[in-house]
């Protein structure tokens, strides 16, 4: 099953009393107009949230059901937030992603699955694909409910699917040498690498993963930085056995409308 009728949809990800986390992960379900669409569930970036759903929506170029949900450290810019406890660079921020992924994938029956991610969030799609990839995290994956046939379910729907990732943080480190030394970042950049979860070291350990991935980033990006654009693209093309699509945009920066990428996009699909 490609597609899947809304009101199903809201069914499967109506967990707000059932869910196995200790926070609040806010699903919002922005629904296409047609009763039955595919899905594509989005990553909000650092400080963000799960109402990226309706910013994705409102470029009007997917014509899916698009799914947003909280990662453990939402919405850091209206809240008192310490990073020394951060879920950043952990398994435990890749879980609740996980099991939305299984939510609709395997309790649903989507045989296809999209994603997006955005920044930090483009981050943790790259290290959520490494732990399905890999069998560390089985353990914990179990804890949450997924088991080793649920993780071929779920690979197979995502190569089957499209994975956005527009202007995907690279490192903590780049982003330091961007914006300077600021404690923050440099106790994220030591989260990412204790966990051996560092976004760029991460792409390799994709190999024998067949994905459609449509790669953008903006030069310049005032946020994240552009050092290493082209050391994390050629370590896609050289991990991924399927597609890698890159779009280098200059469309103003990290946070504005990237006209080039949904460009592309639409011309993936046939659309002017």
């Amino acid at each position: 099953m490609h597609a899947i009728d809304k009101f199903e949809l809201f069914k499967i990800l109506d967990v707000k009393n059932s869910h196995p986390f200790n926070y609040d992960l806010g699903i919002e379900v922005v629904a296409n107009k047609k009763n039955k669409a595919g899905v594509t569930i989005c990553c909000h970036g650092y400080g963000s949230s799960s109402h990226i759903a309706q910013v994705v929506d409102s470029f009007n170029a997917i014509p899916d059901h698009i799914v947003g949900f909280n990662f453990p450290d939402y919405d850091l810019l209206h809240r008192p937030y310490d990073p020394r406890k951060s879920t950043f660079g952990s398994i435990n921020e890749l879980l609740p992603f996980l099991y939305i992924i299984k939510r609709c994938v395997c309790d649903a029956g989507l045989t296809s699955i999209n994603l997006y991610g955005f920044s930090a969030g483009g981050a943790a799609v790259i290290n959520t694909l490494v732990v399905l990839n890999e069998t560390t995290y089985d353990a914990q994956l179990a804890g949450i409910g997924i088991t080793h046939e649920d993780k071929k379910q779920i690979i197979h729907a995502i190569e089957h699917g499209l994975i956005i990732l527009d202007c995907p943080m690279k490192s903590a480190e780049e982003i330091v040498d961007v914006r300077g030394r600021a404690p923050e970042f440099l106790i994220l950049a030591e989260i990412y690498r204790r966990n051996n979860m560092r976004p760029i070291d991460s792409v390799p350990r994709l190999k024998g993963l067949k994905l459609h991935i449509l790669l953008h980033f903006q030069q310049p990006d005032e946020i994240i930085g552009n050092r290493d654009d082209q050391l994390f693209i050629d370590r896609v093309r050289a991990a991924n056995i399927g597609t890698t699509q890159v779009v280098i945009g200059h469309d103003g920066g990290h946070n504005t409308y990237h006209r080039s990428l949904w460009r592309a996009y639409n011309e993936m699909h046939g659309k002017k």
